[in-house]
């Protein structure tokens, strides 16, 4: 039977490729040496398959059409969209016959999601790709979870998409990593850009930290809204937390990184 043999969350701004300089010294020393072992511990892990949990930030989708979730069920995928990201363009292969496997299931089960065979992969992406496995030559599903748009998937919802996953990974013989990316605090085009809100993000941390399922369902969407924008990307972290909700979150790094205008993190799931 197969297993989630690593499972990590951390955060994609796009500065983190863009301008990786930018920060302070000891802020990027620790943030880029944290993802060092984000990576090694992927290396070690040897997944067979990835599946990466990221928003999409209207380079696949808009405001006039903007599913809940979706999963790719491209053969391979080309990114980064954006060329200021600091990244060369890749191609990076699809686990197609996982993400119908998926599809499949979720419809089974009442999880209903959009597909597309066409998926462009943007920074939500690509930033952590880059960050845990740079050859990129894992095969990846990238299911895309809807941050942008209100109305956005309940939290509830989102720990059940994870649940549902990890019902697949239990059943197939693949060794499996699962990555969510996004967040935490940011204010991404706001008049209030550029504002870090570290109480939110300690607070949303700690919860990884004791996998405190009762505590992060419950958790206010006027709360979260408070901390900006991109918070509301907590639902991959969630995501994570549901497939594999035995495991405690081990925070690697947090650095409130101002020239990324971002609070920015890395957890793994042990």
């Amino acid at each position: 039977m197969g297993e989630i043999v690593y499972a990590a969350a951390l955060s994609h701004a796009p500065g983190i490729t863009a301008f990786p300089n930018a920060p302070p010294q000891e802020k990027r020393e620790r943030f880029f040496g944290a993802a060092a072992l984000a990576r090694l511990a992927l290396e070690d892990a040897r997944p067979e398959a990835l599946l990466v949990i990221a928003p999409d930030h209207f380079t696949n989708f808009f405001v006039d059409n903007m599913p809940p979730f979706c999963i790719g069920l491209n053969k391979s995928y080309g990114g980064p969209a954006e060329e200021w990201l600091g990244l060369e363009y890749r191609v990076v292969p699809g686990a197609r016959e996982i993400a119908a496997d998926i599809l499949s299931t979720a419809l089974d089960t009442g999880v209903d999601l959009a597909f597309s065979e066409t998926l462009r992969l943007e920074h939500s992406v690509m930033v952590p790709l880059a960050l845990l496995t740079p050859k990129m030559n894992i095969p990846i599903v990238w299911i895309m979870l809807n941050c942008q748009v209100p109305p956005m998937p309940r939290l509830r919802r989102c720990w059940e998409l994870g649940r549902m996953l990890r019902s697949i990974t239990d059943r197939r013989p693949e060794r499996f990593g699962i990555v969510g990316t996004g967040g935490l605090s940011d204010h991404p085009g706001a008049p209030e850009m550029g504002t870090i809100d570290e109480d939110f993000d300690r607070e949303f941390l700690g919860m990884i930290e004791r996998s405190d399922r009762s505590a992060l369902l419950s958790m206010r969407n006027e709360h979260i809204d408070d901390a900006g924008f991109g918070a509301w990307e907590i639902r991959q972290w969630l995501t994570v937390a549901g497939a594999v909700p035995e495991r405690c979150g081990q925070i690697l790094a947090y650095e409130a990184i101002h020239e990324w205008d971002t609070g920015c993190a890395i957890a793994l799931f042990r």
